[in-house]
């Protein structure tokens, strides 16, 4: 099971260890964490690179796009009888200069 642990709570965790002197698996049990592993690495990071480490990060995909990496969409609104010609003629210039380049 992945949990998530906010950041006072690891530090709770590793204060109680220094201050008890508790073994990683008395804390394990104390503060109900199904691993070892898991106090043994906050405790190692925070050694090594302090408290920044020990803040949650966003795991995964953004959940939303850039509003400029969007295309834009077609508008719903029907072509007039004006517009009907001209896009026929780009839709054939476009094809002629793909047929040009094989």
């Amino acid at each position: 099971m992945n949990q998530s642990y906010s950041l006072d709570f690891k530090l709770e965790v590793l204060k109680a260890i220094d201050k008890d002197s508790l073994s990683l698996r008395a804390a394990s049990v104390r503060f109900n964490i199904p691993d070892t592993g898991i106090i043994a690495k906050w405790k190692k990071d925070f050694a090594d690179f302090g408290l920044v480490v020990l803040q949650s990060k966003t795991r995964g995909r953004p959940k939303t796009m850039n509003e400029n990496k969007r295309k834009k969409r077609k508008s719903n609104k029907p072509i007039t009888r004006e517009e009907e010609p001209l896009l026929e003629t780009e839709a054939l210039r476009c094809e002629n200069e793909l047929l040009k380049k094989l």
